[in-house]
């Protein structure tokens, strides 16, 4: 077993990626048998790179797949229409502690809304960790699914976007219009 408590197989699959069509154009999805374990925007980053991001990041193998599970799809597919993730199961392996604690609160943050760093680290009981809270943010290993874009500097500026601000915006204002319908 491993420091998260999830057992460990000495011949463990390859883990599968799949281009999806996501809230704001083609994403990546990377998954295995332990839940999605990476995504990334298929218009800012090659299958190549994707891949080798997520290998860098994972140590494990990973190849392209025709397509996810049904149920995995649909799941995703929800989040993405409703904004909600609670369907959805995260291979966080690999990632500290804090980054977890930190990745799990911003999914606690509702479809619509934003919350600042500051609110999110007192939410994990670290109120000095502004800092740590962002940096964790920008570790993001599954980005939109896990939403740190939903979070904001304290002064209500948008701060930063690992993958630019124009594709912050863009995924706040969908589902803002979505929550309100």
């Amino acid at each position: 077993m491993n420091d998260a408590g999830i057992p460990e197989s000495e011949g463990e699959a390859v883990d599968e990626i799949v281009k999806v069509a996501g809230p704001i154009g083609g994403m990546w999805v990377a998954h295995n048998s332990h839940g999605i374990c990476g995504s990334g925007f298929a218009n800012l980053v090659t299958f190549a790179r994707f891949r080798e991001e997520l290998h860098d990041r994972t140590g494990r193998p990973a190849a392209r797949a025709d397509g996810l599970p049904d149920d995995l799809y649909d799941r995703i597919e929800r989040s993405f229409n409703t904004g909600r993730r609670d369907e959805l199961t995260f291979d966080l392996r690999g990632s500290t502690p804090f980054q977890r604690s930190v990745w799990e609160a911003s999914l606690l943050i509702p479809p619509g809304e934003t919350t600042t760093y500051g609110m999110l680290a007192k939410a994990i009981h670290r109120p000095n960790a502004v800092r740590a809270v962002g940096t964790a943010l920008g570790a993001n290993p599954i980005p939109v699914l896990i939403p740190c874009h939903r979070v904001k500097r304290s002064d209500g500026d948008f701060g930063g976007y690992a993958f630019g601000l124009p594709i912050k915006e863009r995924l706040l204002e969908r589902e803002e219009v979505r929550a309100v319908a």
